[in-house]
């Protein structure tokens, strides 16, 4: 009965010693199994590698310990059981008896009793160890199969949690999250409920990765996560929908739309709470902003699919806006996402069919003496010709189109510049200047492409310049100083574009070689009335100065405007009080003229 008892192998050996103890009148039991090297129990065959006999079990307790070990005629006993089936000792040692019995393919037991146990009893013993070698077996092959089902079910609990779940932050992936959508919409239709869905997008995200490295990044991503877990309800679902892109899903929002809403707003300032609580990654503090979009459901007709596509539009259109709030799906942004799509398809015509041109808006300086010109892009189509740049130069960086139209920009500008140099310009002539983008300025061949834009056209590199906006430069600090650092070496110089209209570091600025900063035009627009803005240009041309860089003013418009500027101190400017951009024919005909006429 004690040996039948159960299948766990220490309960069952413990159980059959204690009776042992019991029936033969013993002092002492103490059993020795076969082990691995991982001091586990095994089935002992005489083939087994990495075997040895270990102390398993004693009755009473007290004699567990390094005892045993120290005990030479004790392991002697022990060891001499090693591929044996029959009872080999019988010791007397302080008085005492010790009769070991072998545990076939299992162990040693050895009974420890003031007289010897009667041979008849010995005898009889046998068959109950055989027995008691087959219990050990069956409790270990049971242990085994136990073992084998916990690690098929961790294993099999492993692979859902994979397959449900981002492996960067553990949040639930795009796949789940569909799944949870859909099963909240079918929800909300049947018990007339309302649910939303709250699509965030971290901002300038990249550029931790670019400058930085992925490691900082995904501590970020990571640190994102648990924010937003940590602001949710038990039953709303956070998800990380890609790259920097995270959604939550609020599945049960009660019966009524607007308080719906209203509860979207909440959380969506929780989220910005959050995110925009500064991020420590080692000794460094990052501070990262978010854009969120959302759209309330059930919708008429919309899928999952429909739902996570309207708000990550809302999204995209909060970005657009620099909205620090979340913004609300409307048809009129999927109008726009229609119009984009055109555009976009307009574009590629337009580089293809050769619709674009350049146009050309002179620089001046303080004796009205032409110093260079800016080249600017203009779309050469009669649905398109009156169009800003400012309108389809922002869907061709979306789009990566940029890239394109950066190059025809860069050699045609240079094949442009060659004609000028041929045909002899001033000796005030200094630069052509050239817009970068940030889609170009990470490119890893960028500069390879301008120096083949200036070998083609084999145009003195010395009057080309290039244009960096302020924000390009803030968030591609590392990709600008190399390329600024690289251009010198040839020859070609480089401008601060916008200036003040970002938050550049001095540090940075100290560092770069560059020669110019341009005044954004916000700055220059009646800045003869606006205290601000004069202010703000003072600032920027007294940095100049320290620095050594000269100041252009942009947007210089009427002669109030120009007073002014020449009063702070600025000498260079641009504007339509000088002239308005010019197609290169008539910029050709203007450059060769010195000094800009009746001004």
């Amino acid at each position: 009965m004690a040996i039948g008892n159960g299948l766990d192998l220490h309960e069952m050996l413990q159980s059959f010693i204690r009776v042992s103890i019991a029936r033969l009148d013993l002092s002492s039991a103490h059993l020795f199994l076969f082990c691995d090297e991982n001091n586990e129990p095994i089935h002992y065959v005489g083939e087994t590698a990495d075997c040895q006999l270990s102390h398993y079990l004693s009755i009473p307790a007290q004699f567990l310990g390094k005892a045993w070990a120290d005990n030479p005629m004790l392991c002697g006993i022990v060891q001499a059981h090693l591929g044996q089936n029959d009872l080999l000792s019988v010791v007397h040692f302080n008085g005492k008896v010790y009769q070991s019995f072998t545990i076939p393919e299992h162990g040693v037991i050895i009974f420890e009793s003031i007289v010897e146990i009667e041979p008849t009893i010995q005898k009889s013993l046998q068959p109950i160890l055989k027995k008691l070698a087959l219990s050990c077996y069956a409790c270990l092959v049971h242990q085994s199969l136990a073992k084998e089902m916990a690690a098929r079910r961790c294993a099999e609990e492993k692979i859902a949690h994979q397959a449900a779940h981002d492996e960067l932050t553990q949040l639930f992936n795009r796949r789940t999250l569909t799944d949870n959508l859909k099963k909240a919409i079918a929800y909300c239709n049947e018990n007339n409920k309302f649910g939303a869905l709250i699509f965030i997008d971290l901002n300038q995200f990249k550029s931790i990765n670019d400058v930085m490295g992925h490691d900082v990044g995904d501590k970020i991503l990571k640190e994102v996560a648990n924010r937003l877990k940590g602001i949710t309800r038990g039953k709303d679902t956070v998800a990380r929908f890609g790259g920097d892109e995270f959604i939550i899903l609020l599945p049960d929002l009660g019966d009524y739309e607007q308080v719906a809403e209203q509860i979207v707003n909440r959380t969506a300032v929780r989220i910005l709470d959050v995110i925009e609580e500064p991020f420590s990654v080692g000794d460094l503090v990052y501070n990262v902003s978010c854009s969120m979009g959302f759209e309330i459901f059930p919708v008429v007709d919309n899928s999952s699919c429909d739902i996570i596509k309207n708000a990550d539009l809302a999204m995209y259109e909060a970005k657009t806006l620099r909205q620090r709030v979340a913004l609300r799906y409307n048809s009129s942004m999927s109008e726009k996402l229609n119009m984009r799509s055109a555009y976009v398809a307009e574009l590629k015509n337009a580089l293809k069919n050769n619709e674009f041109v350049l146009y050309y808006q002179p620089q001046y300086d303080f004796d009205h003496q032409i110093i260079g010109a800016e080249a600017l892009l203009r779309w050469n189509n009669p649905k398109r010709i009156q169009e800003s740049p400012e309108i389809y130069i922002p869907i061709a960086e979306d789009s990566e189109l940029i890239l394109a139209i950066g190059d025809w920009v860069l050699h045609e500008s240079c094949r442009q510049l060659k004609i000028l140099q041929e045909a002899g310009l001033p000796e005030s002539f200094k630069k052509l200047s050239v817009n970068v983008s940030a889609k170009q300025l990470g490119q890893e061949n960028f500069f390879d492409n301008i120096c083949r834009a200036i070998k083609t056209s084999g145009v003195n590199a010395g009057q080309m310049t290039i244009e960096i906006t302020e924000n390009i430069l803030i968030s591609r600090i590392h990709d600008a100083m190399n390329l600024i650092a690289q251009l010198g070496d040839i020859g070609v110089d480089c401008a601060i574009d916008d200036f003040g209209t970002g938050y550049s570091s001095l540090t940075y600025l100290r560092r770069l070689p560059s020669s110019l900063i341009k005044i954004d035009r916000n700055f220059v627009r009646d800045i003869h009335k606006d205290e601000e803005n004069r202010s703000i240009a003072k600032m920027i041309i007294a940095l100049g100065e320290n620095l050594d860089m000269d100041i252009l003013a942009e947007g210089v418009e009427s002669a109030e405007e120009l007073q002014c500027l020449k009063d702070l101190g600025c000498t260079q400017y641009q504007g339509f009080y000088f002239s308005h951009p010019l197609p290169f024919d008539q910029f050709s005909v203007l450059a060769k003229s010195r000094y800009l006429e009746a001004c």
